[in-house]
This record gives C-alpha cells, structure tokens and sequence, in this order.
C-alpha cells in the first residue's frame, strides 16, 4: 500500500479524534492518546515489533468504549499502513 492511501486513511479514520498530527485537540473527549512526541518515538525505538503488534491490534479490536474497532471497515494491510504512518508521527 503506497504512503499516500496511508495518509487518506489517516485523514478520514484517525485524524478526528488523534489530530492531523497525531496530537489530539483539547476539545475532544475523552482525550485520546498523544501519537507523536519522545515517548511513542522511544516505544517504538525500544518496543520495535512489540509496539508496532500493539497498535495493530488496537487498531483492529478497539480499546474500551473510547477507541472503535476497524477490522470490519479496514483489511489488514489498511490497518498496517496506519501503523508505519503513526510510526512516522
């Protein structure tokens, strides 16, 4: 999947609640997770395959009642894309 389909995804599925930039507006609630800066840069340095396995199930399963599950709306190479583009965060 190339890099722009990613950012399209990005833009029509995440960007609402986490931001363009992966930092989310203050007005959302609840407040989901910040998905740039040194500390998803550092899981992602230090967790590697970990990290990146945990954000495609998170993608795929949702999270709570606050992060919506994808796996009936995106394939699995969607859900992969999403990952490296947060990995570029």
């Amino acid at each position: 999947m190339d890099e722009n389909r990613a950012n399209l995804l990005w833009d029509q599925k995440c960007a609402v609640c986490h931001g363009v930039d992966g930092t989310p507006k203050d007005s959302v609630f609840p407040r989901p997770k910040k998905l740039r800066g040194f500390g998803i840069k550092m899981g992602f340095l230090f967790g590697g395959d970990k990290m990146r396995e945990g954000i495609f199930k998170t993608i795929r399963d949702g999270k709570n009642q606050t992060m919506p599950s994808f796996k009936e709306e995106l394939s699995e190479e969607e859900i992969r894309a999403l990952v490296k583009r947060i990995e570029r965060f």
